[in-house]
C-alpha cells in the first residue's frame, strides 16, 4: 500500500507535483521559494461543518479587524494623521492652488491684518486644534478590496524571478526613463514584500498572517507623506519607499519595470519560453500594476512617486494596448491632471520649495517628459494637446548625472556636488563637462522637450491655416529648428550612418531618436506649408527620405540598439509611416521636375525593406499594438511597389510615368487635404484607392 505524502503549500496552490523533500522540496528550491515552502500539520483531515464555520468567522474577523482602527494612541495610523495635521500645510486640501484662488486671497487678508492679529493667527498655541478625521476614513471598502485583490495576485507570481528579469534587463544599459533612480530599490523591496509588509512581531511565514493584514500595512505606509528637506540625501529619500516603509508605489514601479523588461526580452527561461507565455505574463503584470496605481490614487495623497508611477504606467499601456488605445489616451490625461495638481507646471526652485537638488531635478524631469509625451501623442492621434506652454513655466532638467549619487567627498549634510563648498570652480567646470558627455535618459528628456515646444507652435498653426503671414511664421520656425539643432552639444547630433556609429547600443539609439525628432519637426512644417500634399515639394521629400532611411536602419540594427526613451514600434509609427506615406505620394507623381535629383531606386529600396520587415513578423506580430496600422500601410505600399514594377515591365520607364500621371490619376486627391495633421490608417486606406495601384 502506497503512502500518501502531503505537498507543500506553494506546490499545492499551483497544483504542481511536489517532491515532498523536507524541510524544503526540490521544486521550491529551484524556484527560489525556500521561505514559502511549508507543510500543513494535518493535510488530509477533512474539514467538518463546524471547522468551515470557524474559518469563515475568522476570515470575517480579519476583514473587520483590518477595516476597524485601534485606539489612536496605539495605532500606527495615529503617527500618519498626527504628522499630517500637526505639520504645516500650505492649504487645507492637497494640490496646487493658483494666484486667483481663495487661499491666495486670504493670504492677502492675513498680510494686511494688524500686527497683533497676524501674530495670533500664526501662533499655533492660540488656535484651537484642527480636529483629526477618523483614522479609518482613508481606507474605504473599495480601496481595501482592491488592495487585497492586488496582493493575492502578486502572491501567485514568481517575484524573485521577476526581479532577476529586471536585473538582466538593466544590464543592457536600459531602465525606466523617469523612474530610473527607483527601479533597483523597488525591485529589492518587492522581493521581500511578504516579510517587509508583515506586522512587526509576527512571523512572515505564518499562514495566519493573511493578505488583509499585509495590505493594511502597505496602505498605512502609502498614506504616510514622504519627508524631504533642503539637506535630504538620496539614500534617506529612497529609504522611505523600501524596507519596512515599502509602499504601493514601490510595488507599482517594480511591476512597470518587470512589464517593460518582458516587452524587451523575447525569452527568459525561468519565467517564459514562448511569445504566448510572455504576452500572458505582461498582461498579468500590467493588470496588477493598474491595481497598485488605483490603490495609490484612491488614498488621495498625491506625491512625486505617484506621478512617476502614473507616467511609467502610461508608457506600459502604450506598449501593451497600443498608442491608438483609449487606455493610453485616458492615462495621458490623468498624468497631466496630476502634474497640474502638484503644481509642477510652475517654476521649481530648490530654495522656494526647500528641497534638495535631486528632488528638484526629478520634478523638472517629470514636467519635461510629460510635456513632450503630450505633444507626441497629440500629433500621432490628431487631437488637441492637454498641456499648453502659455500656462506653464517651461523648465528643463540639467544634463548632470550625479544628482542621485552621494560622493564620498560630500558631507552627510546632503549638499549636491554643484553646491558643495569643497568643489572649486575649475573642478565644477570639469565635472559639468564630464557629465554632459554622458548620454542618458535625462539627455533624451532634454532633447524631446526642446523640440516639443516647437511642435506645439506648429500645432497652433494647423488650427489657423488661412491666417495671413503664415509663410513668414513657417520660415521663422524653420530657422528656429535649425538653430536649436546647432545649439545641442556636438555628441548629441548624428553625423554618420547608424552602422558606422562607434558608440554603444543606448547612445546609438539616442542619436537616432534625436535626429528623428529634429527631422519630424521639419516634416510637420513642410506638411503644413504644402499647397497640395498629394504633390509634396522638394524640401518635404528630402526630409521624408532621411526619416525613412533612419527608421529602416534602426529596424535592421535593432539588436545593436537599446531603448533610450522611445521603443522601435513608436519610432516606426511616429516617424517611419508618415515618411513612407509622403514618399509613396512622390512616387505616384514622379514626373515632377523637382524629383529628378532624388534616387527613386533608394526610395523604393527603403519602402521594400520596411514592407519585408513588417511582413515576416521579425519585430512585430499579429495582436501586438499598432499592428493593424502597420498591416494597412504594408498592404498599400506593397500594392504601390507591385504597380511600379508591373508598369515598368509592360511599357518601359517613360510609358509608366505617363500612365502614373494620366488624367484619372491627376483627378485623384487623398483625404489628406483635410484638417488632420497626421498620416494614420485613413490615409493608407485612401491611398490604396489610387487608380493606378494593383488591387
Amino acid at each position: 500500500m502506497s503512502i500518501r505524502h502531503a505537498a507543500c503549500e506553494p506546490c499545492r496552490r499551483a497544483k504542481l507535483a511536489c517532491g515532498h523533500e523536507r524541510p524544503t522540496c526540490a521544486r521550491c528550491r529551484g524556484r527560489d521559494q525556500i521561505d514559502l515552502c511549508v507543510y500543513r500539520a494535518r493535510p488530509f483531515r477533512r474539514k467538518s461543518h463546524s471547522d468551515r464555520i470557524r474559518e469563515r468567522s475568522a476570515r470575517q474577523s480579519v476583514r473587520v479587524e483590518a477595516l476597524t482602527t485601534p485606539p489612536l494612541d496605539t495605532s500606527p495610523i495615529s503617527e500618519v494623521l498626527g504628522a499630517s495635521s500637526a505639520g504645516t500645510r500650505r492649504y487645507p486640501n492637497p494640490g496646487y492652488l493658483g494666484d486667483v484662488s481663495h487661499a491666495t486671497i486670504f493670504n492677502q487678508v492675513s498680510s494686511r491684518a494688524p500686527s497683533w492679529l497676524a501674530v495670533s493667527q500664526h501662533d499655533e498655541s492660540a488656535q484651537p486644534p484642527i480636529p483629526s478625521p477618523p483614522a479609518d476614513t482613508f481606507i474605504d471598502q473599495a480601496t481595501f478590496d482592491r488592495a487585497n485583490h492586488a496582493l493575492s495576485l502578486l502572491d501567485q507570481l514568481q517575484v524573485s524571478g521577476l526581479a532577476s528579469l529586471i536585473r538582466f534587463w538593466l544590464k543592457k544599459g536600459v531602465s525606466l526613463a523617469l523612474a530610473e533612480p527607483f527601479v533597483e530599490t523597488c525591485a529589492e523591496a518587492a522581493v521581500g514584500w511578504r516579510e517587509l509588509s508583515t506586522p512587526v512581531g509576527t512571523n512572515p511565514n505564518d499562514i495566519n498572517v493573511g493578505i488583509a493584514q499585509r495590505a493594511r500595512v502597505l496602505l498605512e505606509n502609502t498614506h504616510r507623506p514622504i519627508r524631504v528637506h533642503r539637506h535630504s540625501t538620496p539614500s534617506e529619500y529612497l529609504s522611505q519607499m523600501s524596507g519596512r516603509n515599502i509602499r504601493w508605489e514601490s510595488l507599482g514601479i517594480f511591476l512597470a519595470a518587470a512589464s517593460r523588461a518582458a516587452l524587451d526580452t523575447s525569452s527568459f527561461g525561468p519565467l517564459y519560453n514562448s511569445d504566448e507565455g510572455r504576452r500572458g505574463l505582461i498582461k498579468a503584470l500590467t493588470y496588477i500594476g493598474d491595481c497598485c496605481l488605483e490603490t495609490c490614487l484612491a488614498l488621495d495623497c498625491l506625491n512625486d512617486l505617484q506621478l512617476v508611477l502614473q507616467y511609467e504606467n502610461l508608457i506600459v499601456h502604450s506598449q501593451v494596448d497600443g498608442d491608438q488605445s483609449y487606455h493610453s489616451w485616458r492615462r495621458m490625461g490623468d498624468v497631466a491632471s496630476s502634474l497640474f495638481a502638484l503644481g509642477y507646471h510652475e517654476k521649481i526652485d530648490e530654495d522656494s520649495y526647500d528641497i534638495p537638488l535631486f528632488v528638484a531635478e526629478l520634478r523638472r524631469s517629470c514636467f519635461a517628459r510629460i510635456y513632450a509625451a503630450d505633444k507626441s501623442l497629440a500629433i500621432f492621434l490628431g487631437r488637441p494637446p492637454r498641456i499648453m506652454k502659455e500656462f506653464c513655466y517651461f523648465q528643463l532638467p540639467t544634463k548632470f548625472v550625479s544628482v542621485w549619487e552621494e560622493p564620498d567627498n560630500i558631507e552627510k549634510s546632503g549638499s549636491s556636488p554643484m553646491s558643495s563648498p569643497m568643489i572649486t570652480g575649475r573642478e565644477r567646470d570639469v565635472e559639468e563637462h564630464n557629465n554632459e558627455q554622458v548620454l542618458n535618459y535625462t539627455s533624451d528628456t532634454f532633447c524631446s522637450a526642446l523640440f516639443a515646444v516647437i511642435k506645439e507652435e506648429v500645432l497652433q498653426l494647423f488650427r489657423k491655416r488661412q491666417a495671413s503671414g503664415e509663410t513668414a511664421i513657417i520660415n521663422e520656425l524653420r530657422l528656429k529648428i535649425d538653430q536649436q539643432w546647432q545649439d545641442l552639444p556636438p555628441h548629441y547630433r548624428l553625423t554618420t550612418s547608424l552602422k558606422d556609429c562607434p558608440l554603444g547600443p543606448f547612445a546609438r539609439d539616442f542619436l537616432a531618436g534625436a535626429r528623428l525628432e529634429y527631422l519630424h519637426t521639419h516634416f510637420l512644417l513642410g506638411f503644413l506649408s504644402q499647397r497640395k500634399v498629394a504633390e509634396p515639394d522638394e524640401a518635404l521629400l528630402r526630409t521624408s527620405s532621411e526619416m525613412l532611411s533612419i527608421v529602416v536602419e534602426t529596424i535592421i540594427l535593432r539588436d545593436r540598439m537599446a531603448n533610450s526613451g522611445t521603443c522601435l514600434i513608436w519610432k516606426v509609427a511616429q516617424y517611419g509611416l508618415p515618411a513612407a506615406g509622403i514618399i509613396s505620394l512622390a512616387l505616384l507623381n514622379s514626373t515632377a521636375p523637382d524629383y529628378r535629383q532624388f534616387s527613386r531606386s533608394k526610395m523604393i529600396q527603403a519602402l521594400s525593406v520596411l514592407v519585408a520587415e513588417i511582413t515576416i513578423g521579425a519585430w512585430i506580430q499579429p495582436g501586438e499594438p499598432n499592428f493593424a496600422l502597420f498591416s494597412q500601410a504594408t498592404r498599400t505600399i506593397q500594392s504601390l511597389l507591385d504597380s511600379l514594377t508591373a508598369l515598368k515591365a509592360a511599357s518601359g520607364a517613360s510609358d509608366s510615368q505617363q500612365l502614373l500621371n494620366s488624367e484619372v490619376a491627376d483627378n485623384w486627391d487623398p483625404y489628406i487635404n483635410s484638417q488632420s495633421w497626421e498620416l494614420e490608417m485613413d490615409f493608407w486606406a485612401s491611398l490604396a484607392e489610387h487608380p493606378t495601384l494593383v488591387n
